[in-house]
Order: C-alpha cells, then structure tokens, then sequence
C-alpha cells in the first residue's frame, strides 16, 4: 500500500443549524454521535461538533455514516473539514 494511503487523517463535523431555533434538533446531533461513538474514532469536541481521529480509510467511512445518520435524522447541512496529520512518506515501503 502506498505511503499516502497511511497518512493519519482528522474530520471534524458539525451538524449546521436550520430554521429559527438557532440550533440543529437534539435528534440530529444525538444520530451523529451515536454513529460516531460506534466507530472508536471520535474524541471530544463541541456541542454540535464530533471529532474523528485515524487511518485515512477508517476516518473517511465512519465520516460518511456520521453524514448519513444526521441527513436521516433530518438535518439539512452537515460541514465537514478534513486534514491530514503531519507529512505521509509518499515513497515508502
């Protein structure tokens, strides 16, 4: 497998308020966390952020199932920010 593919990655998500309240619904944020908590990835964040942390394939999925249970719960927008952890040795073995 190549470096690149090895490369520590974090995404953090936020599921993004809609409406008048201000706030995404509890039921939204609770999918998410739920989804997040099941993959062993997440780490603390903020009251309506979820924080991944690992391999690049592990954080990439569980961020896609983190999306589809706050959508399937009803939220309209979920920001998602991704960066990788120092510098992946792209020539390794």
């Amino acid at each position: 497998m190549p470096g690149y593919h090895r490369a520590e990655l974090t995404a953090e998500l936020r599921v993004v308020a809609t409406g008048r309240a201000g706030e995404p619904s509890e039921e939204q944020v609770e999918a998410a966390r739920r989804v997040a908590g099941g993959t062993g990835l997440a780490r603390e964040a903020g009251p309506e952020t979820i924080l991944l942390a690992g391999d690049r394939r592990e954080v990439l999925e569980a961020a896609m199932e983190i999306v589809e249970a706050a959508l399937d719960a009803g939220a309209h927008t979920v920001e998602v920010r991704v960066e990788t952890e120092g510098e992946a040795d792209r020539f390794g073995p």
